[in-house]
C-alpha cells in the first residue's frame, strides 16, 4: 500500500516548518517545500491525503497548485494559509477544507491542522470499469502517442544499422567497428523499452499496475544485466551478481515491471559510471517479511558529502555535468515511493550501496 504523506507549500515560513517537525513527530510523513512546481511533483507521484499551501497575494503558481489538490486525488484535505487581507478572491472558488488567517496562535494553527487530519473523509469513487482518473489517462495517451512515433523511427534506426553490420565486416577498423556495435546495442535496448511501455498501453484495461506480479530475477534483474554486458567487459569491471544464488522461484514483487527495469537499469548504469575502469560492482537480495531489498554496491570513489545531501533531489538544469546521478535517481525513488516501495543509499569510504526496496506480491 502506497504510504499516506502531508505537503506543506510553505513560503519560509518558521511556523510552517515548525508544523511539519510536530507532524513528523506525531508519525506523519512530511513533505515541505517552497516550490509549487515541486509541489505539483508530489502531488501527482504520492499519496497526498493532506495539502497546506501558504499564499502571500495572488500568486498563480501558487493557485494552480490549489486547484490541482483535489483534482489528482479527491479524498486529499487542503488548508489554506494566508496573511489577514491577503487573501486574493481566486482562494475561495477553491473547495478548501479550512482557512487558517494569519496571525493566529501556534496552538490554534496546530488544532486546526490535526482537527483537518482527523476528520471523516468520504472514499473518492473508483469507476466499476476500472478506468483510469481523466488527468492520468490524458498523460497515459500522450505517452503512449510519443512512444508509437519512438517505436517506429527506432524501428527504421535499427533495420538500418542491422544492414550496416552485414556490411560493414571488418572494413572499418576494430575501434569504428566496436563504437558502431555498442551503438547498436543500445539502440536495441531503446526499442525494448519503448515496447515495453506500448505493450503496457495495450493492456490498459487491466487493474492497476501497481499490483502487477513481477519475478524480481527473471523480470528485472536478469534482463537489465544482459544490457551492460558489453560495457562491463570494456571498463574491466567485475559484476558479481549474487543473485543467481537464489531459488529459482520465490522473489514475487509488486510493481510495474517496466518501471522497475529503468530504476535499477539507472542504478546499474550509475554503478559503472561512478565506480570507474576495474571496479566491482556486486548487486545483492536481502529480504524481511514484507519487502525484498535490491542492493547495487560498487567500490569505486566515495560519493563526496555536498552531493550525497542532494542526492535525491531534482537537478537544476543549470547544474548538470554530464555525469548523471541526478534527475534519474529523483525520479526513480518517485517512481518507487508511488507504487509502496524506496531508495535509499549507503555511503562508504570506498564506493556507494543503493538499495531498492520493494514490497512483495
Amino acid at each position: 500500500m502506497v504510504p499516506e504523506e502531508i505537503l506543506i507549500v510553505n513560503d519560509c515560513s518558521l511556523l510552517l516548518k515548525m508544523m511539519g517537525g510536530l507532524l513528523e513527530n506525531k508519525g506523519y510523513q512530511v513533505s515541505l517545500t517552497d516550490s509549487p512546481e515541486e509541489a505539483l511533483v508530489f502531488l501527482s507521484s504520492r499519496n497526498i491525503i493532506l495539502a497546506v499551501i501558504k499564499l502571500n497575494g495572488c500568486q498563480a503558481d501558487r493557485l494552480a497548485v490549489m486547484h490541482m489538490v483535489k483534482e489528482l486525488n479527491s479524498g486529499a484535505r487542503l488548508i489554506v494559509v494566508g496573511d489577514e487581507g491577503h487573501l486574493p478572491a481566486e482562494t475561495f472558488e477553491v473547495e478548501a477544507d479550512d482557512y487558517v488567517i494569519l496571525p493566529c496562535r501556534i496552538a490554534e494553527v496546530w488544532r486546526r491542522l490535526t482537527s483537518c487530519l482527523e476528520a471523516p473523509v468520504s472514499q473518492p469513487e473508483v469507476p466499476s470499469d476500472g478506468q483510469m482518473h481523466p488527468v492520468n489517462q490524458r498523460v497515459f495517451h500522450n505517452l503512449g502517442l510519443m512512444f508509437h512515433d519512438m517505436r517506429g523511427l527506432l524501428t527504421s534506426i535499427n533495420e538500418g544499422m542491422r544492414l550496416l553490420d552485414r556490411r560493414m565486416d571488418g572494413r572499418c577498423g576494430e575501434e569504428t567497428e566496436a563504437i558502431f556495435q555498442k551503438t547498436f546495442q543500445k539502440t536495441r535496448a531503446l526499442l525494448s523499452l519503448s515496447e515495453d511501455f506500448l505493450r503496457k498501453f495495450q493492456n490498459r484495461e487491466r487493474p492497476a499496475a501497481a499490483e502487477d506480479r513481477v519475478d524480481l530475477r527473471e523480470d528485472v534483474i536478469e534482463p537489465v544485466v544482459s544490457e551492460f554486458g558489453e560495457e562491463l567487459q570494456e571498463s574491466c569491471i567485475t559484476l558479481e551478481n549474487r543473485t543467481t544464488l537464489l531459488p529459482p522461484v520465490g522473489q514475487c514483487i509488486k510493481g510495474d515491471r517496466s518501471a522497475l527495469k529503468s530504476v535499477f537499469r539507472n542504478l546499474l548504469h550509475n554503478a559503472i559510471t561512478h565506480g570507474g575502469s576495474g571496479c566491482t560492482i556486486s548487486i545483492d537480495v536481502d529480504e524481511d517479511p514484507g519487502y525484498f531489498h535490491l542492493q547495487v554496491q560498487n567500490s569505486g570513489a566515495p560519493i563526496p558529502p555536498k552531493r550525497q545531501r542532494e542526492m535525491f533531489t531534482a537537478p537544476k538544469a543549470a547544474q548538470g555535468n554530464g555525469r548523471g546521478m541526478g534527475l534519474g535517481l529523483h525520479l526513480g525513488r518517485e517512481v518507487l515511493r508511488s507504487q509502496g516501495g524506496d531508495i535509499q543509499c549507503e555511503f562508504r569510504p570506498q564506493g556507494s550501496n543503493f538499495i531498492m526496496t520493494l514490497p512483495r506480491a
